[in-house]
Parts: C-alpha cells; sequence; structure tokens
C-alpha cells in the first residue's frame, strides 16, 4: 500500500507541486505523520490534511517542519508563498461559485413562490432603467 492517498484533480498545480515537496521531506526523514506531529507541535490530524492537499499548512508549520527535516527554509518558504496565493485565488473561485449557486436558489426560490416580479417577468428590470421613464431616467430620454 504507498505511503500516501493520491492528491486531489482539482489542485492547482503550485499547490501539487509545494505538498509533493513537503511529501519528499517527511520521506527523507523516514519519520512517519505522527512523528512529524510530535516534532512540529502540529497535530497529526494537521499533518495529514497538509500532505494530502486538503488544507495548506501555515507558514510556522513549514519552519517547523524545515528544522526536524534539517532543510533550509527559504527554498521551502518561497514555495509556500507560491503555494498561498494559489491557495486564496482558489478559494476565491470557490466562494464565487457558492455565491452564484445561492443568488440562482433564491432567485428560483422566488419564481417558485409566485412574487409579482416573477409572474410578470420582471418587466421594470428588463426595461433596463428600473420603471422609470422620461427626463429623469439615466440614459436621458
Amino acid at each position: 500500500m504507498p505511503r500516501w492517498k493520491a492528491l486531489p484533480e482539482e489542485l492547482d498545480p503550485q499547490i501539487r507541486e509545494f505538498t509533493s515537496q513537503l511529501r519528499r521531506l517527511v520521506d527523507r526523514s523516514e519519520l512517519s505523520v505522527a512523528s512529524v506531529a510530535d516534532a512540529t507541535g502540529y497535530s497529526k490530524t494537521s499533518w495529514e490534511r497538509y500532505l494530502n492537499g486538503r488544507l495548506l499548512a501555515p507558514k510556522g508549520a513549514i519552519v517547523a517542519l524545515a528544522e526536524v527535516t534539517e532543510t533550509n527554509p527559504v527554498h521551502l518558504t518561497t514555495m509556500w508563498e507560491l503555494a498561498e496565493r494559489a491557495w486564496s485565488r482558489s478559494e476565491m473561485r470557490h466562494d464565487m461559485t457558492m455565491e452564484a449557486i445561492r443568488i440562482s436558489q433564491a432567485r428560483a426560490a422566488l419564481g417558485e413562490l409566485g412574487t409579482p416580479a416573477a409572474r410578470s417577468g420582471g418587466a421594470a428590470a428588463k426595461s433596463g432603467h428600473g420603471g422609470r421613464t422620461g427626463k429623469g431616467s439615466r440614459t436621458g430620454r
């Protein structure tokens, strides 16, 4: 049985490379995940999440791992910074997707309730000027 689970397919390439580097460090040290946890002060569960690409390790954990594995932390922290940016972008995309889903669900729920706007097809919104006409409109008509 392999030591590591396959990394999630949707993982950003920078995060994948960083996680793979962490795995190589742990493998070269010949430490178990439990031993890494004991030596770094971060829980075994946390390290399993970091090493399986489910959670980005905090910078402190990376510095602690570098110390435990007697690795120069400069390269590792640079890789962490790149992975952290990618992780943030990924979270932003996820947040935007979830927001779009919630908006779509809210619109569907409003349509199902048979609100006047939903029944009339939202004529004011469709006209592009919120129902305003004449000289007071934004278009200057």
